[in-house]
């Protein structure tokens, strides 16, 4: 008997199924590390910031202020100062009010600041300018007639034998108290205490400047070329001189010592023949 053939029914393709065009996009939804690299954007709050961040300068940081008078102007410069270095910090009046009186934490100067406090709690401005803490400040802890005192003393200063530099530090800080700021005056009364060599060299320029900054860079190298060409001639009569040592002579102990025999003496001993020394 023969035997009989298995007959396999024909397996039908199904109509759902996608060809491999298609199913390249239905595949990388599944595996996504096989899309081609793509831009990708942070959301703006996860973004990294590029802004570099300021780092405040604490070297010359002013001390605590106690109200004491005599210190008064010289903690208030090296507030002002300290705000100049760390600009990018202290930007706004807020932070420079704020930061002066965070200093104020002793005697008077403590119970004044107190108050300033008080008063600025009902402002809408808050804390107000930094001219306006300034004015106050000055009114309420330099005296005055400070700066009718400084103003004598610009006009009594003289450099003498003092540097240059340190005539300019003295009258800057005098000029800071006086309250001066316009450059011709500045510069007539800073005129006024110069040596004569050094305000002659002045007047001798071609043109002086009108600003008393400049006025003072021109001076400054002015001064330093009159110092340097003193130097120049020191030197150059050093050099001269400092060669020739004349030195005593020697004396020889061959060369007899005649020079204590008088004309008498001299022309006996000739005559005869005598030794000058011992007469024989």
């Amino acid at each position: 008997m023969a035997p009989k053939l298995a007959i396999t029914e024909p397996h039908l393709i199904p109509t759902d199924i996608k060809d491999s065009s298609s199913s390249s996009s239905t595949s990388s939804n599944e595996f996504p590390d096989e899309r081609p690299p793509q831009q990708l954007s942070a959301h703006p709050s996860l973004r990294m910031s590029h802004t570099i961040k300021e780092v405040e300068l604490h070297a010359g940081a002013p001390v605590a202020f106690d109200g004491n008078i005599r210190k008064a102007l010289r903690w208030l410069h090296s507030v002002k100062v300290y705000f100049t270095v760390n600009a990018t910090v202290y930007s706004t009046d807020e932070k420079k009010v704020v930061t002066a009186l965070a200093h104020m934490t002793e005697g008077t100067a403590a119970s004044w600041s107190d108050i300033f406090y008080q008063v600025c709690e009902g402002r809408t401005a808050k804390y107000g300018t930094w001219a306006n803490f300034e004015k106050e400040f000055w009114e309420m802890f330099i005296p005055a007639d400070a700066s009718i005192v400084a103003l004598n003393k610009i006009q009594k200063l003289k450099q003498l034998q003092k540097s240059l530099m340190s005539y300019i530090a003295k009258f800057h800080s005098l000029v800071a108290v006086a309250n001066i700021k316009e450059s011709h005056v500045l510069i007539h009364m800073f005129n006024l205490g110069l040596n004569d060599d050094l305000l002659s060299a002045i007047h001798l320029m071609g043109e002086i400047p009108t600003d008393f900054d400049k006025y003072i860079t021109t001076v400054t190298e002015i001064d330093s070329n009159i110092n340097r060409g003193k130097t120049t001639i020191t030197l150059t009569h050093t050099n001269r001189y400092c060669h020739y040592h004349p030195q005593p002579k020697k004396k020889d102990d061959d060369v007899m010592d005649i020079d204590c025999l008088d004309e008498g003496e001299h022309a006996n001993c000739m005559a005869k023949g005598l030794c000058f020394m011992c007469k024989k």
